[in-house]
């Protein structure tokens, strides 16, 4: 009579057993990773898409990103023309003064004076209002493009014109700059330039406002689809915990049947090799 040790269902068990071992660690990852996906062996198909989502996530979050650091050049611009607009209202409550009869010139070289201190403050905000090095008011900031959305070719465009005396001008009357009110015609064009100069200032803060609108709401849009795009991403990628914790389960069961069933053919095993010796 003859006996095998080794037989095929025994080398099938091993097999078995080793196998098990594997999907063990398997689950056993996926649980304290959270991801379903770790490598491309896991699911190949699935990590291709997972990435690509996963791109236009971070992508999604640099442009909210971009879009807040436009608002914030936007509210930074907005808030100089503001301190413009109430520069502009002084100067024509003085220019109004100036063009009444009842003041001497004496007075009217005075109210000069004052409209000349006005207008340096006013190129002050011109020069020095800025973001991160960037000049916004001095009408350098032209023509600029900001990438808004996770796509090429999402932009928007911003030019900010320039609030420097010497450039705000009427077709007739000159510059803001050259303002006179030394004499009635003189206050008269006054009266005229800094209306011109408000209604200059008004469409620039208008379309600002504009610009801001649009980019909160772009703001809000991106943000909905990076949080939709991720919650797309985390079904493929991610583990699903109640049922990882099934597979957990039903794997260290079989494992512990499989064990025990190969230790009871190793104890037949040597019990065959003990009745042979």
């Amino acid at each position: 009579m003859s006996f095998r040790i080794n037989t095929p269902n025994s080398l099938y068990g091993n097999f078995q057993l080793q196998n098990g071992q594997k999907s063990l660690q398997q689950s056993l990852e996926r649980i304290a990773s959270g991801h379903r996906i770790n490598r491309a062996s896991d699911d190949a198909a699935g990590m291709v898409i997972a990435d690509k989502l996963a791109s236009q996530r971070l992508g999604f979050g640099q442009a909210i990103r971009n879009a807040n650091d436009t608002i914030s050049i936007v509210q930074t611009a907005d808030g100089a023309l503001g301190q413009a607009t109430q520069i502009l209202q002084d100067i024509r409550v003085k220019a109004l003064q100036a063009a009444s009869g009842a003041q001497s010139q004496e007075s009217r070289q005075a109210i000069q004076a004052d409209i000349g201190k006005a207008l340096s403050s006013l190129s002050d905000i011109a020069q020095n209002t800025s973001y991160n090095g960037q000049k916004l008011l001095s009408g350098a900031f032209s023509d600029k493009t900001f990438q808004i959305g996770a796509n090429s070719g999402e932009t928007v465009d911003l030019s900010i014109g320039s609030i420097d005396p010497g450039q705000i001008t009427h077709e007739t009357l000159g510059s803001l700059s050259e303002i006179d009110v030394t004499t009635d015609e003189g206050a008269q064009a006054a009266i005229q330039l800094a209306d011109t100069a408000l209604a200059y200032v008004n469409e620039q803060r208008s379309g600002l406002g504009s610009t801001q609108n649009q980019l909160s709401s772009t703001i809000n849009n991106l943000y909905t689809a990076k949080n939709n795009t991720a919650a797309a991403e985390s079904v493929i990628r991610d583990t699903d915990y109640a049922e990882e914790s099934i597979i957990l389960n039903r794997i260290s069961n079989l494992q512990k049947a499989r064990a025990f069933a190969r230790a009871k053919a190793d104890e037949t095993a040597k019990k065959i090799v003990d009745i042979l010796g």
